[in-house]
């Protein structure tokens, strides 16, 4: 680790941990999304991809996904200080504030979020973290104190920040994503970027069976799809994918369905309509396109051409 620390940095050499774990892996989460752009003020939602983020880091250190309680470091982190004050102030709700002081620890993430859905990262802090140096030297000093279990897991934690990191810089920057000219080994962080930016315009919905579910320890079922192949287009916009479940994944890489210009759904004539088996695919003919709730990721008009094209038929 570098000897010279950014002195805002100091408080994280002292959080209190009796699980060691918990508090480092929920504060390297809050990290990732700073650097990602996706918390951008000290006011930190506690959103599907924050309580994901924290289900990832905890695996790679534990190997037990299963086992995390994100609702554990949630509560105790109030605990600490930070450079300029607490280092996390809970935005309780209206009721529970005036015993906020007295309430027990919660027994789980939604017994958590009744109380409150957002908390205050001290201000001080977070204006560090939104540095890319010092945001990697508070990896550095949060992984190799609390997080070092062996050789392999750090190597293994260091690859993925790193990789969050580089991926948060896209994120940020989207337009980068428009051309495969990339930095030497940045192409896993652009595949990345494609996938948190695709399913959080859907909310990890599927863009043909409107399916959306996420497991208790936060894996989804979509994935992040491509309407031209990156083989093709070099293109890892958001406007060139969709969310899909896998095997509706599977039947557009196919060629079987593609979604129009007229962002209705179209099944391939090759699907035969009388053999039962295939009328999971046949209903979703003519059915709408479901469609980010951000206009900014709607697909791209042609590319939904260039899956219609490629329609067999």
């Amino acid at each position: 680790m570098d000897t010279w620390l950014d002195g805002r940095l100091e408080c994280l050499k002292h959080l209190r941990t009796g699980s060691p774990f918990n508090k480092p892996c929920l504060l390297l989460a809050i990290l990732c999304e700073i650097q990602s752009g996706h918390v951008v003020s000290p006011r930190v939602a506690l959103d599907t991809r924050l309580i994901a983020r924290y289900h990832d880091l905890y695996e790679i250190v534990t190997g037990e996904r299963q086992k995390a309680n994100p609702w554990l470091p949630l509560w105790h982190l109030r605990n600490d200080q930070g450079p300029s004050g607490p280092l996390w102030l809970p935005d309780y709700v209206t009721e529970l504030a005036p015993v906020a002081d007295r309430l027990g620890q919660p027994k789980s993430l939604n017994k958590l979020l009744e109380r409150f859905s957002s908390a205050r990262l001290d201000g001080e802090l977070f204006a560090a973290l939104q540095d890319s140096i010092i945001a990697r030297q508070a990896c550095v000093l949060l992984t190799h104190q609390y997080l070092d279990v062996d050789a392999l897991t750090l190597e293994r934690l260091t690859e993925y920040l790193e990789t969050a990191l580089v991926s948060g810089d896209y994120q940020r920057h989207p337009d980068r994503l428009a051309s495969g000219v990339a930095e030497a080994g940045s192409q896993y962080a652009r595949s990345a970027a494609f996938r948190t930016l695709v399913l959080e315009a859907y909310d990890y919905r599927c863009a043909a069976s409107r399916l959306r579910y996420i497991t208790p320890d936060f894996r989804y079922l979509v994935e992040a799809a491509h309407l031209i192949p990156f083989a093709v287009s070099q293109d890892d916009r958001p406007m060139n994918g969709l969310a899909l479940t896998p095997n509706l994944h599977w039947a557009m890489d196919n060629h079987l369905i593609a979604p129009g210009p007229d962002h209705r759904w179209h099944v391939s004539p090759s699907v035969d309509r009388l053999v039962p088996d295939n009328d999971w695919l046949c209903r979703l003919d003519s059915q709408p396109l479901v469609l980010p709730g951000d206009q900014r990721w709607c697909p791209d008009a042609e590319a939904l051409a260039w899956r219609m094209d490629h329609l067999r038929r």
